[in-house]
């Protein structure tokens, strides 16, 4: 059986965060409640009601931590699976979520 390759290039880091997720369509926008399951430098998955969210919708979301500016990012959602988990590929972050994530890589 042939080696399974990492492709990441980042450091992923389990949060299990609720958040409010905004899913921005053509000319409106609906937001949801979903688990932030992890997160890295460079993307995010998400679990969520199934049907809620599919593969190129932009999506935004933001959370605060105590003693932090509030934590925002978006991107564009990369895949969908049939639990309802979705993987964001994230093109903008707050200087307060790249913080976030340097904090998790020091701890780690």
């Amino acid at each position: 059986m042939p080696e399974s390759r990492e492709r990441r290039r980042h450091e992923r880091f389990p949060l299990g965060l609720p958040v409010h997720v905004h899913v921005q369509l053509e000319e409106s926008e609906h937001a949801l409640l979903a688990e932030l399951l992890d997160v890295s430098e460079s993307g995010a998955r998400f679990g969520a009601p199934i049907g809620d969210v599919h593969v190129a919708d932009k999506v935004a979301f933001g959370f605060v931590m105590p003693d932090r500016p509030s934590c925002r990012a978006a991107g564009q959602v990369v895949r969908v699976d049939e639990s309802g988990e979705f993987v964001l590929a994230l093109d903008d972050a707050n200087d307060a979520f790249v913080g976030f994530i340097r904090l998790l890589e020091t701890d780690n």
